[in-house]
């Protein structure tokens, strides 16, 4: 079984073709779109959380030109209506779950649906520290997905394990009950995120197990998934349980480990490596902003990155370009 290659859709087929998809809204990612919607490009962003990104945190900002005082809200809020001005269109929120970067057509797959373009940025900030599972890493594609959509029918009629502990999780369970045998829901923390009536709706489907304080520790297969290694947050006694498929969802869900499976390289710290014009390793794929770990976080140097992206890709798509 290798789950990272069969790709199913049982929603609707891809969207249109966009110019570009712009991963993060954050001031990389926000400045791209404006100009590539300037240039009349047809422009996709995705914004998983709150549009802005790391804007937000900043109560006061001083030192970005034209503005000799902002909060960062503010100025994510300007930034935000100019791109949509501009014709740029905005999803949010969007989780970007699952990249293909390997033919001309760049896919970009949310929870729901899935979108192409010709050229990709991708402008996600600096991820917080993931999820890191035993066997997570190994067996991705092979028993362990992070795309429900995109994989579920795979594994109709087994049993799997759902970890998450956010919204995001409870519809990714939803949707697996109407597929799956039994769900072994392990969320891995004393303080989940999603609300109890949330949580009451999944289990009234009759084929999910919670298992309340309780994590994941290992993820066990050759050459696919077999079983999870699960211990008690209290007393630290652990189980093991026979599983055929292994779900991450929400915020766990670890975008290095997507980057690298669409080929995307990156440092030992998870930055994404690009030349002097955002360029990554992969011909029409871009990196921007925060996600790049340069020049220490500036707002003025993320938003010039996305202008550079965007400029590039305009001459790419003039034909200018060599």
């Amino acid at each position: 079984m290798n789950a990272q290659k069969t790709i199913i859709f049982p929603f609707e087929e891809l969207e249109q073709v966009y110019d570009a998809i712009i991963v993060g809204a954050g001031a990389a990612g926000l400045a791209c779109a404006i100009y590539l919607s300037r240039a009349n490009m047809k422009v996709l962003i995705l914004e998983a959380e709150k549009p802005g990104g790391r804007l937000h945190d900043a109560k006061l900002i001083e030192n970005y030109p034209g503005f000799q005082s902002i909060s960062g809200p503010e100025l994510a809020e300007k930034m935000i209506k100019q791109a949509e001005s501009a014709g740029a269109k905005m999803l949010c929120p969007a989780r970007a779950i699952r990249f293909e970067f390997s033919s001309d057509s760049k896919l970009v797959w949310t929870r729901d649906k899935g979108y192409s373009a010709k050229a990709i940025l991708l402008a996600i900030g600096v991820q917080r520290k993931r999820l890191e599972i035993r066997g997570a890493r190994e067996l991705l594609g092979m028993g362990v997905s992070y795309c429900p959509v995109c994989d579920g029918t795979l594994f109709r009629n087994q049993d799997i394990a759902l970890i998450g502990e956010d919204e995001e999780t409870i519809s990714d369970g939803l949707y697996l009950s109407e597929l799956v045998n039994k769900i072994y829901f392990i969320p891995g923390t004393f303080a989940p995120h999603y609300k109890p009536e949330s949580l009451e709706k999944l289990l009234a489907k009759g084929n999910v197990q919670l298992w309340q304080n309780w994590e994941v520790t290992e993820i066990i297969g050759s050459p696919v998934v077999e079983k999870v290694k699960i211990r008690d947050l209290n007393s630290k006694d652990e189980q093991t349980l026979n599983v055929k498929g292994v779900f991450i969802s929400g915020e766990k869900t670890p975008v290095t480990q997507m980057l690298a499976a669409a080929g995307v390289k990156t440092d030992t710290l998870g930055c994404i490596m690009t030349d002097d014009q955002t360029q990554t390793n992969i011909p029409n794929v871009y990196a921007a902003g925060d996600a790049t770990c340069g020049r220490k976080y500036q707002i003025a140097v993320s938003a010039g990155q996305g202008v550079t992206t965007a400029l590039n890709i305009i001459r790419k798509s003039s034909g200018r370009a060599k």
